[in-house]
């Protein structure tokens, strides 16, 4: 996976998050970046726009991250396909990792992000076609080292 390749979707209601995340990301070699600032206007976006990857914020009026997920997941995946997302948010209670989970994530960070952290955590993404919930599966079905 080259970055230079990818577009990403950036949804994100307070606008100094998205040009943060926006700034992040061109600074690794990201090329093209789209930012929305609501679900719904996102929905309606990937159908014309196709990106590789969605970082979605928890946490927004109308449509939040969680219930995106789950429409992205039920409305917009095709069979075989599945558009990678990972949830933004400034809270790290488990209970919205596990809702995050639930709906369908790949991956989950917490606000404030370093900038390694947003890459690995889009390398990670990126490599593997997993949910949160699937690696969970995955990580207990493997033996122990």
């Amino acid at each position: 996976m080259k970055f230079e390749d990818l577009r990403i979707l950036v949804v994100d209601d307070n606008v100094n998050m998205r040009r943060l995340i926006n700034t992040i990301l061109y600074s690794v070699g990201v090329r093209e970046v789209v930012e929305v600032d609501n679900g719904a206007d996102a929905l309606a976006m990937i159908k014309d726009w196709k990106p590789d990857l969605l970082l979605v914020d928890y946490v927004m009026d109308g449509l939040d991250g969680v219930e995106f997920t789950r429409r992205v997941r039920s409305e917009i995946d095709s069979s075989g396909t599945r558009l990678p997302i990972i949830i933004v948010t400034g809270y790290s209670e488990l209970w919205r990792l596990n809702e995050a989970k639930k709906a369908g994530a790949n991956d989950f960070i917490v606000k404030p992000f370093t900038t390694k952290a947003l890459v690995n955590r889009i390398q990670r993404t990126m490599s593997r076609d997993l949910t949160l919930t699937e690696a969970d599966r995955q990580a207990e079905a493997s033996p122990a080292s």
